[in-house]
């Protein structure tokens, strides 16, 4: 019976699907037989993710009689690949003779993994909580963005409302480096602990790579592509946690009963929020506001460690981006118009000395020369002006 690993996330484009197919590959690799269900319904990311295109997905096999042998994705660098579909949603009304198919389909794939890999969408849906509910194992991927963490915090709440009490495994994505993966899980942890019964454990943290984005545009896994990168090194050293846990007495999943579990779950009464009382809730208003300080503290670290990381001779890039504090533009402007009006006050002083200047020397024309026959006839007076002709008498004067 193999170990059923569900990996999800509460916010979407955290590298989730990207992380689910390279630990089942790398955990292949090790010699153990892998299966990876893609559940993220009807966006088949893990083909996309991989260059796969199959002819047909889970839809056939609870629509339209198609085995899971028909549908499988065999031997993919050592892995088996399930494809996803929308199909799930509609296992809710089957009649009894398909979902009786459905089972006994998935029952075959029971003595085949040691690990069946189970990769969700995004959110706080109906299916992810279901498939949450019925998994032994839960990865939960967050990254260093807050919206992440309250993201992933929330789905994990929807979890506990619905009787869920177990542990959940905590991956740090898009790190930049090891303290930062430590102080992202530390806060989310005691944020964790303080209100949620479940308990939050780390798994591991994958480091910002370059790479990583080379393989998506190739459609290729970065572990194959780069084996040497530190993404790749952060997967192994994941994977190699994951599969020692199997001496830690992890319980098998049978497949044959996943389905009616599943559909157990999804089928009943799903909480999403906590009861409404009319008495006013300061544990919840306490709670409300660790959240926001969760969201808080972390962007605060991110601030800090920008600024102990920039050169003084340089700029990086990362604090190009780093958000500045709002200016009080009221105080702004009020000190701009002040020394506008400063301004505008002296020039207006000194046009007002410019204008006397003038009528003082239209009512007094110097009478130090006499009109030449020249200038008698002309319509303006050119006054010469002999700057060192003045010096000189200045000083015989």
């Amino acid at each position: 019976m193999p170990r059923l690993i569900t990996v999800t996330s509460g916010k979407g484009g955290v590298g989730k699907t990207n992380l689910s197919a390279n630990i089942a590959l790398y955990i292949a690799r090790q010699g153990y037989r892998v299966c990876l269900f893609d559940a993220d319904l009807g966006l088949a990311n893990i083909n996309i993710l991989l260059g796969l295109y199959p002819e047909h997905d889970l839809a056939d096999v609870i629509l339209n009689g198609k085995s899971i042998d028909d549908i499988l994705i065999k031997n993919y660098k050592g892995i088996d690949i399930i494809p996803g579909s929308s199909g799930i949603e509609k296992i809710a009304n089957l009649d009894a003779d398909k979902l009786e198919h459905l089972v006994r389909s998935f029952a075959e794939l029971d003595s085949r993994y040691d690990f069946f890999i189970l990769d969700t969408s995004a959110g706080v849906s109906r299916n992810v909580i279901s498939f949450c509910m019925i998994s032994s194992e839960v990865i939960l991927v967050v990254t260093p963005e807050p919206t992440s963490l309250t993201d992933g915090y929330a789905l994990l709440k929807i979890l506990s409302l619905n009787g869920f009490k177990d542990s959940v495994m905590v991956t740090v994505n898009q790190s930049k480096d090891v303290q930062n993966a430590k102080m992202v899980f530390t806060k989310f942890k005691e944020t964790v602990q303080k209100f949620l019964p479940i308990n939050v454990v780390p798994l591991g943290a994958v480091m910002q790579d370059a790479n990583v984005v080379k393989a998506v545009k190739e459609q290729k896994p970065f572990v194959y592509l780069y084996p040497n990168t530190i993404a790749s090194t952060c997967i192994k050293s994941i994977a190699k946690h994951l599969v020692s846990k199997k001496d830690w007495g992890v319980d098998a999943f049978c497949l044959d009963t996943f389905w009616k579990k599943f559909l157990h779950v999804f089928k009943g009464p799903l909480k999403t929020t906590s009861p409404k009382v009319i008495k006013h809730d300061k544990q919840e208003d306490k709670r409300s506001e660790n959240e926001r300080e969760l969201t808080r503290a972390v962007a605060a670290d991110e601030k800090t460690q920008h600024k102990i990381e920039e050169k003084p001779h340089e700029t990086s890039q990362i604090a190009q981006l780093k958000p500045i504090d709002k200016p009080d533009l009221t105080h702004e402007i009020h000190f701009l118009l002040e020394g506008l009006v400063k301004h505008m006050t002296s020039i207006s002083h000194d046009i007002g000395a410019i204008r006397q200047v003038i009528e003082n020397w239209r009512m007094e024309p110097p009478k130090t020369q006499e009109p030449s026959a020249f200038t008698a006839n002309s319509e303006a007076t050119i006054i010469p002006l002999d700057f060192e002709a003045f010096l000189e008498r200045r000083k015989t004067g």
